[in-house]
């Protein structure tokens, strides 16, 4: 891998949505306390979400509306209206398969369920910024990870097996060995523990320095987020890389069994 140096800046890039402006109105709701956060694939006909819907900062009645499509598909269908703020709202599997036309055992574990919230200004709905994506889930069987998946960044520029091991005093923390190695370095640092949520699948990677030297630079650190589709066993990464000297920037890593 040819590391071309440290960099201490970004860019933005926008996107058209293809499903409409946002952010019309001054008051934009958010979506919060998600719990549950997943379906269940093994209770496909009785699992939900719930979550509150607050008025963000302007913190006004509206007129709400939810709209559902499956795993990021175009074909959005609406759910349910309702008044914001709102506590405990729920969303039910079977309704969501109902509302776009599925059989809910035709949604598969691995898949998304795409949950929007519309405010109401005149006579129309706008699309807003509020939106979550649950996953339904499989259930998370510690011994199904412990191997040597591959791991590959493209933008990190590795590509190759690694070691994974279950931490022996937390069965929802994951240990990751020889991703330095990959890289051509000492790894005598590590490993790197990746923290699931077991409510939600989302992943924690606390700063971890891995190699103590690395190209000249100093103390080789991973730190960042994730999240785990427990069904085809993916776990998708998002880590900053950064040594004493600096920060090389953000890059995704992918590991598959």
């Amino acid at each position: 891998m040819i590391i071309s140096g440290l960099t201490l800046t970004g860019c933005e890039t926008k996107f058209d949505d293809p499903a409409g402006e946002r952010n019309l109105i001054k008051a934009t709701p958010v979506i919060e306390n998600l719990d549950p956060s997943i379906f269940l694939a093994a209770d496909l006909a009785n699992t939900y979400v719930a979550f509150d819907v607050t008025a963000g900062d302007g913190g006004q009645t509206m007129d709400g509306l939810i709209e559902v499509s499956y795993d990021g598909g175009q074909q959005r269908a609406q759910l349910q209206q309702f008044t914001i703020p709102a506590t405990g709202v729920q969303v039910k599997l079977t309704d969501v398969a109902t509302a776009i036309g599925m059989s809910v055992n035709d949604m598969q574990g691995g898949k998304y369920v795409n949950i929007e919230i519309l405010t109401k200004s005149g006579d129309k709905y706008y699309r807003s910024a509020a939106a979550v994506n649950p996953l339904i889930a499989c259930d998370y069987v510690a011994a199904d990870y412990v191997g040597t998946p591959n791991a590959q960044s493209s933008g990190w520029g590795i590509n190759g097996p690694v070691n994974v091991t279950v931490d022996p005093d937390d069965e929802y923390t994951l240990l990751v060995a020889g991703l330095e190695t990959l890289d051509g370095l000492n790894e005598d640092g590590g490993p790197l523990p990746l923290i699931i949520d077991p409510a939600s699948y989302a992943i924690t990677v606390p700063k971890t320095v891995l190699a103590s030297n690395a190209w000249g630079y100093h103390n080789l650190a991973y730190k960042g987020t994730g999240t785990l589709n427990t069904c085809s066993q993916a776990i998708q990464l998002n880590i900053a890389i950064s040594v004493d000297e600096g920060s090389f920037g953000t890059f995704t890593f992918n590991i598959s069994y």
